[in-house]
């Protein structure tokens, strides 16, 4: 008998390589950090902090943000129907609650349609034309897993062949690198300029195109991410009729993240979607094919674990929207708690439907959660730019600050010596410090020569978002110091 031992039948050398290049930063080498300390804490090793703070990614209610009442009184009568009879909610609460139950058949816990409730697209839509002004098809909605799953999609049916290649704002959120990756596709980076508070510059998108095409690689769309992620810029809406000119005059779909567009802190900027601009200007380009996504994870709702979103087509080919209807058929529907969080966020409680008592707690609680992050945004901003080496943009929109920093050639060659990347350094050593999970600009792409970092701090409880900031800023300034390129004369004897 054989007693050699087997290898694995899958491992890393023969598996799907484009799964192995594929990476996401948010995940990356600072929260594998943190768990070891979870761990050191539990096992009774002391650190200067009591907590980690997952300040890597934008998920509100992970840091203590309090539901929405309204939303989880509903959810919690789909969930349980013999609540809608009760008394333990207020009668507006179980009247909407009601009306899903009227519309949904059997039960929350039976499938939906594959493309989403009926009557949720038709409320999302309903939404879309109110916000807009422009006219919206319920039929051109879908909804997703989270807008992850409908970008998914869309690049999926985008990459063709290894030489289709998707134009990427750099810096970028890792999702669409990694999907890239995955399909066997090609990036193709186009740089914002920070000293613009991180705007595009459409002479920088008309050279990376060019390179591109002469690299052999058939560009097939553009990716904008307004408000940004991880740079927190509201794009001018000057830039985004630039933006649609560029894409239709070389034969490019947009692909609109607008997931942050309920959270606009700059009192001189607002959102304006991708397709209000480009329904509103002139032949040819108001045909230009737009994808937009929605979510249920960020505005002041951050239900992130519901994983609900909506993907909307505009100016897309009829048999495309078969095609990618018919996608969504394989995974039979997303979940329905997703779905019915999505109508949620775009049909919220009115005093006519719901009775002022209902009406104005969401008023309330919707206002302070939103007045909260402006606050943030402002004592953030200001506070990173009175740091030593640090240079923050304006934080605009979404829930990050991207910060530059100055590293000096001392911290670049001990990352060189740790083989790491030198913000990537100033991350693990601001985390050991703090307790503050960043993350490395390297991550997010970024200019040769120039460091950052990204954080989540706006959605840190009030009530520690300052001692959090001043502790990060005390470990800047204990980190130049440590990694200074002047030494200290030794005094004389």
């Amino acid at each position: 008998m054989n007693t050699e031992k087997k290898p694995h039948f899958i491992n890393v050398a023969n598996m799907n390589q484009s799964m192995v290049k594929a990476d996401c930063a948010i995940i990356g080498a600072t929260v594998r950090r943190a768990g070891e300390i979870v761990q050191d804490m539990a096992s009774g090793k002391s650190y200067p902090f009591k907590e980690i703070q997952e300040c890597n990614t934008g998920n509100p209610q992970a840091l203590g943000q309090t539901p929405i009442t309204f939303a989880r009184q509903v959810m919690s009568c789909l969930m349980s129907p013999e609540l809608i009879n009760g008394n333990t909610f207020p009668e507006g609460v179980r009247k909407r609650a009601q009306y899903y139950k009227d519309r949904i058949k059997g039960s929350i816990g039976a499938y939906s349609q594959s493309s989403g409730f009926r009557f949720v697209r038709e409320n999302v839509a309903k939404y879309l034309e109110a916000r807009d002004g422009v006219p919206s098809n319920w039929e051109n909605v879908m909804l997703t897993e989270g807008a992850t799953a409908g970008i998914t999609m869309v690049l999926s049916a985008l990459l063709a062949q290894k030489n289709s290649g998707i134009m990427l704002p750099v810096p970028q959120y890792p999702l669409y690198g990694a999907i890239v990756t995955l399909g066997e596709g090609q990036q193709v980076p186009y740089y914002l300029h920070e000293e613009s508070g991180w705007q595009v510059s459409i002479n920088d998108l008309a050279q990376s195109y060019e390179k591109a095409s002469r690299d052999g690689i058939k560009v097939r769309a553009i990716v904008v991410i307004n408000p940004g992620n991880p740079t927190g810029q509201v794009l001018e809406e000057e830039t985004m009729k630039q933006i649609v000119e560029f894409a239709y005059k070389n034969d490019l779909c947009i692909l609109a993240d607008e997931v942050y567009q309920q959270n606009i802190w700059s009192d001189k900027k607002k959102f304006v979607s991708f397709k209000k601009v480009i329904h509103n200007m002139p032949s040819p380009y108001n045909k230009t094919p737009v994808f937009s996504f929605g979510s249920c994870s960020k505005g002041f709702h951050g239900e992130c674990g519901m994983r609900g979103g909506f993907l909307e087509t505009f100016n897309v080919d009829k048999e495309v929207d078969v095609q990618l209807h018919k996608y969504k058929t394989i995974s039979l529907c997303n979940n329905t708690i997703g779905q019915v969080m999505i109508d949620l966020v775009v049909n919220p409680p009115s005093v006519q439907e719901n009775g002022k008592e209902v009406y104005e707690q969401f008023c309330k609680e919707r206002d302070s959660v939103l007045a909260s992050l402006k606050r943030k945004a402002t004592v953030a901003t200001k506070t990173f730019n009175s740091m030593k080496n640090v240079e923050c943009q304006e934080i605009e929109g979404a829930l990050y600050a991207f910060p530059k920093i100055k590293l000096t050639q001392r911290a670049i060659q001990e990352a060189k010596k740790r083989n790491i990347a030198p913000d990537l350094l100033y991350c693990l050593e601001g985390l050991n410090a703090t307790g503050m999970i960043t993350v490395e600009g390297t991550g997010f792409g970024q200019r040769d020569g120039s460091y950052h970092f990204r954080t989540t701090l706006l959605i840190t409880p009030d009530e520690k978002f300052e001692d959090v900031l001043e502790r990060f800023k005390k470990f800047n300034d204990a980190f130049h110091e440590k990694y200074s390129d002047v030494k200290t004369p030794r005094p004389r004897l």
